[in-house]
């Protein structure tokens, strides 16, 4: 039968082809017990493989603000990346990105002070309150035991941020990390009409 298959070329690569996976499917049938418990040994490893790239990634980022060697444009490039190539009316990032970004920035509240409204706005949503204070532009966010107050001057840089608790005594680091990661997201499009 293969010597019919001699002057169609085709046919000759599909019996190949064919003849292959016949053999990779018996060698799996008769390993199927070996190839499940790699398959089983190997699954954790490839988790721990995929966090252990997030982290290095995020902590890479991380190192480099505190260092001082990002600037606020490269900052917000590494936060929202589709949007350096957006060419569009309106952007919106996606929510991998957000929810990438906020994680960011409520273990790093001073990171914020990189971002412009735009992007404070894609993380935290539409403010709870919005106020102009003579040149400056202040967006509120009230949560069930806190209040934060970004400010905006100029080009929309965020210039300070102002956190307290519902008693008005002035939040520690660590309880504005808490406070901002407690801020309900609402749709910032809202914000912008």
């Amino acid at each position: 039968m293969r010597d019919n298959f001699s002057h169609d070329p085709y046919a000759a690569i599909v019996n190949v082809i064919d003849d292959g996976f016949m053999t990779l499917y018996s060698h799996v049938r008769r390993n199927a017990r070996r190839i499940t418990s790699l398959v089983i040994t190997m699954v954790p490893l490839m988790a721990l493989l995929v966090g252990s790239c997030k982290t290095s990634q995020t902590s890479y980022l991380s190192d480099d603000i505190y260092n001082g060697k990002t600037g606020a444009e490269q900052f917000q490039a590494a936060l929202f990346p589709d949007m350096v190539s957006f060419h569009g009316m309106h952007y919106v990032p996606a929510a991998g990105y957000v929810s990438q970004a906020r994680s960011l920035v409520e273990d790093s509240p001073q990171t914020l002070m990189m971002l412009t409204s735009d992007e404070v706005g894609y993380i935290f949503g539409k403010p709870t309150l919005h106020r102009h204070d003579a040149d400056a532009e202040v967006w509120q966010y009230k949560t069930s035991a806190c209040v934060v107050d970004f400010y905006f001057y100029g080009k929309k840089q965020l210039s300070y941020i102002d956190a307290r608790l519902k008693d008005q005594t002035p939040a520690s680091a660590r309880e504005k990390s808490k406070c901002l990661s407690h801020i309900d997201a609402k749709k910032f499009d809202d914000a912008h009409a």
